[in-house]
């Protein structure tokens, strides 16, 4: 089955009408080859694809020049008019940075590139990195509970959120149980057993691990990584500390914050910081962690079930529906605690529009006394 993931094909397709280079940002297996497969179907001038996944850094171009020739000579690509170069898994490249900059700032070239990259490769040396403002980047993720909501033929178009009655939410309460127990990439829904699923998850982490993380770090880092990423389960919903972290862990900080940057910039965690607009009254600058997907706590946890009252399990869901859902690549998420320790557990930073949100499990309509 091939599902249209509609938010994405319709950013992409927005895109394309006014840039000459989109980056699609990528974690594993959220069907970005699908997308790439209905892109080269539905775009109405002529199309080249190339995947670098095979080629596997056994690929180095010396300068813009050389890759042109290489395509040229390879795969007949006419640069020159306005015809689509898909480019898939271009992080495998060396030098690919300054390459795309090069046919970027080369007037002459009229092709548009779509390309896919990792994002930890994308934004690894920040100081280098000279390709901002150039194109438009897009994020793709796993499903979000609407769309898994729609995979399984519930009709998300008629759903009114505001005015949700008992039967509703019954008939959508066994998939909401389901897709915090595995949440969902096409490999886990395909398959039909629980531990199926849970062999299909393991695999996303090891190769997470083997393909990605084992790039940048050495076997005594990488060690010290798996132990980190573990530990972070216990910090989910708490202030993070990372001194506090680095000596439970007898990991110097430097690592600590290696680590963390790692995990952000592959899409598993992200660090939400406080708002502030009285700094002598609220409670702490230090940001929570969130994993980008429940699954990963089910699966540090080894507890595939649904857990009706785990509170990080219910919140972290509501931070990841956020963070799938920003309109704009510039909304921020953040936290907000006070000295008294009351709390507003989101804060949606929307065009300078603050929306505060709290997660309850009840369906209750008073509102929270801190939102006054």
């Amino acid at each position: 089955m091939i599902f249209r993931r509609e938010k994405y094909l319709n950013k992409i397709y927005k895109s394309l009408e006014n840039e000459s280079l989109v980056l699609l940002l990528w974690t594993r297996q959220v069907w970005k080859t699908t997308i790439l497969e209905i892109l080269q179907n539905e775009l109405e001038w002529k199309k080249y694809f190339h995947s670098f996944e095979d080629d596997f850094w056994k690929l180095e171009f010396k300068n813009k020049n050389d890759f042109i020739t290489y395509f040229e000579l390879s795969l007949w690509v006419d640069f020159y008019n306005k015809w689509y170069f898909l480019i898939d898994e271009y992080q495998y490249i060396k030098n690919g940075e300054q390459i795309l900059k090069a046919l970027y700032d080369d007037k002459n070239i009229k092709i548009t590139f779509i390309v896919t990259w990792s994002w930890l490769w994308t934004y690894w040396d920040d100081n280098n990195w000279t390709l901002v403002w150039r194109w438009e980047e897009i994020f793709i993720y796993s499903f979000d509970f609407f769309e898994f909501l729609n995979y399984k033929w519930i009709n998300t178009n008629n759903l009114n959120i505001e005015d949700i009655t008992e039967n509703i939410i019954w008939l959508i309460k066994p998939y909401y149980e389901e897709f915090l127990t595995f949440w969902w990439y096409p490999a886990v829904i395909k398959s039909k057993t629980k531990e199926e699923k849970i062999s299909e998850l393991e695999k996303i982490i090891n190769r997470y691990i083997d393909r990605d993380i084992s790039f940048f770090l050495d076997k005594k880092e990488l060690l010290d990584f798996k132990k980190f990423f573990v530990y972070l389960n216990t910090q989910i919903w708490n202030l993070v500390k990372k001194e506090a972290i680095s000596e439970y862990l007898g990991i110097r900080l430097k690592y600590i914050d290696k680590y963390l940057l790692i995990l952000e910039k592959t899409l598993f965690v992200s660090r939400i910081y406080p708002f502030f607009k009285n700094k002598s009254k609220e409670y702490s600058s230090l940001p929570k962690i969130y994993f980008s997907d429940v699954w990963i706590l089910n699966f540090l946890d080894k507890s595939f079930y649904y857990r009706e009252n785990d509170w990080k399990v219910v919140e972290n869901f509501i931070f990841t529906e956020l963070q799938k859902n920003k309109l704009f690549n510039s909304d921020e998420i953040k936290i907000y605690k006070k000295i008294t320790k009351s709390e507003i557990d989101f804060i949606y930073d929307w065009l300078s529009k603050f929306i505060p949100i709290k997660v309850k499990s009840w369906n209750k309509k008073n509102i929270p006394k801190i939102f006054n």
